[in-house]
């Protein structure tokens, strides 16, 4: 199941749930999810690996799309899943392996798709942003290892969402010269000496598309990049030398997460990112922050410090993961990844919510976002009804998984209605008199874009173990 989620909050946050994919790190497995504020579940789907869980527009509907498949350590072989309101499938966006002759760890196992971990990025034009995987050899002897070395090189494609169509794809090897070998700040640590473990170089985790362009962050190279529509690097920014830029007080990072423009200009711009600054490499001792930056791209090429939040009473050090997503009114939800910590801060950097899914190094996950939503499920309310030996009264349980609206539920015997009660959190238990064991009753949704829907006919007592 799930994990409960145990939520503090200390001031209005922005309205809108939040998605987000916890997984159990010893039973490596997990779920995509949508919680309330409150701590409540509102949906889960199928239990496997999941990441890049992201709520996004499409046809001008919201949906959800998230990364599911075969996870390595950092990276993954899988595709991208896009659900509507009803959480049914409507798109699958998938790789071809094998004609884009990808070489993975996992010789001689065969993947249908290889679409890598880290990113599901919608675009206005109706395509998708993801990144892949590939291990190839290359020269790594400036970086101390061999020269007839291996890598696992990064990959970024655009592909049309409905018909898979490749529309662009970079891969960072290709352009070795511009991304070069030493940018990175991870050892070598024995890899990178055959193909079955390969230097994780570049390590690629967030892609997004400004115009023609490409926005690129690399972890292991504490990197953002700017790439033309050919590829081409405009532009470098480094978090711990600066590369193009002169860093500025407060404005170093490491191994960050989630970089994105917010604010856009010839002159300037301001870069939003989660600063983790840890690595499963390292000893986790670096403060986990997020940051704003604004980036001047002509002139004096200096990178100021625009806002810096973290959570004062309760500091976090992520080694790994996170996310850092700008809401209405100068609100920010930060996730931390590999702890399992939600955050959200208000206009003046004071926090005004923390949501705790897990004990440290027992749960985690990619990234968290806040938004609106309204869940019509394609499934029936779920209902079992049990009697007390004690009192002779009938329990009734319902639930509606992804159901967001419901208002109440009412209970029917035959034509008879037994009971009325409003819905309270994910499963509502409902004291009923005049039933007995054997009876047949339906429960029906009230108030909501599901009104009126009932459950399939369920036996009193089937099921049940003794009250």
């Amino acid at each position: 199941m799930t994990p409960y989620m145990n939520v503090t909050k200390m001031g209005q946050t922005e309205p809108g749930y939040l998605f987000f994919s916890p997984q159990d790190i010893l039973r490596d497995n997990g779920y995509p999810a949508i919680y309330q504020d409150d701590g409540q579940l509102v949906w889960q789907g199928a239990e496997g690996n999941y990441s890049a869980l992201q709520p996004q527009m499409l046809d001008g509907e919201p949906v959800i799309a998230y990364w599911t498949g075969y996870a390595g350590e950092g990276f993954g072989f899988g595709h991208i899943s896009i659900l509507n309101s009803s959480y049914d499938e409507i798109h699958r966006v998938t790789l071809d392996c094998k004609s884009e002759k990808f070489v993975t760890v996992f010789e001689p196992m065969q993947f249908d798709s290889c679409i890598d971990i880290h990113e599901s990025q919608f675009t206005d034009n109706g395509t998708i942003l993801v990144t892949a995987v590939n291990v190839t050899q290359a020269d790594l002897s400036s970086v101390g290892g061999p020269k007839d070395g291996w890598i696992q090189d990064g990959l970024i494609y655009e592909i049309d969402l409905k018909t898979n169509e490749i529309l662009f794809r970079w891969s960072a090897h290709e352009h070795v010269d511009q991304v070069k070998l030493s940018y990175l700040r991870a050892p070598l640590d024995g890899s990178g000496l055959n193909q079955t473990n390969p230097y994780g170089y570049p390590h690629l985790n967030a892609i997004y598309k400004y115009g023609d362009s490409y926005l690129l962050s690399s972890r292991y190279m504490c990197s953002i990049f700017f790439l033309d529509p050919n590829g081409n690097v405009t532009w470098h920014l480094h978090g711990q030398t600066g590369g193009d830029f002169e860093l500025g007080l407060g404005t170093s990072f490491c191994y960050q997460h989630d970089a994105r423009f917010e604010f856009q200009s010839d002159e300037r711009v301001t870069l939003a990112l989660h600063n983790n600054e840890n690595a499963d490499f390292s000893a986790p001792t670096t403060l986990t922050t997020g940051l704003l930056l604004d980036v001047e791209l002509q002139g004096s090429k200096q990178v100021t410090l625009k806002r810096r939040t973290w959570d004062a009473d309760e500091p976090v050090y992520a080694q790994s993961q996170g996310s850092y997503q700008s809401l209405a009114n100068g609100h920010i939800l930060q996730d931390h990844g590999a702890t399992p910590k939600i955050e959200e801060y208000d206009e003046n950097g004071t926090i005004v919510m923390r949501a705790r899914f897990g004990y440290d190094n027992t749960m985690q996950t990619y990234r968290a976002y806040r938004y609106p939503w309204t869940g019509n499920p394609s499934t029936k309310p779920d209902v079992a009804a049990c009697v007390s030996r004690e009192t002779s009264k009938t329990t009734v349980h319902v639930s509606w998984n992804g159901a967001t609206d419901v208002k109440s539920w009412k209970i029917y015997s035959g034509s008879q209605a037994k009971g009325t009660a409003l819905r309270n959190g994910f499963e509502t238990s409902i004291e009923v008199d005049g039933l007995a064991g054997g009876d047949e009753i339906i429960v029906e949704a009230i108030g909501g874009v599901g009104d009126g829907t009932r459950s399939d006919s369920v036996q009193v007592g089937q099921g049940c173990k003794s009250e």
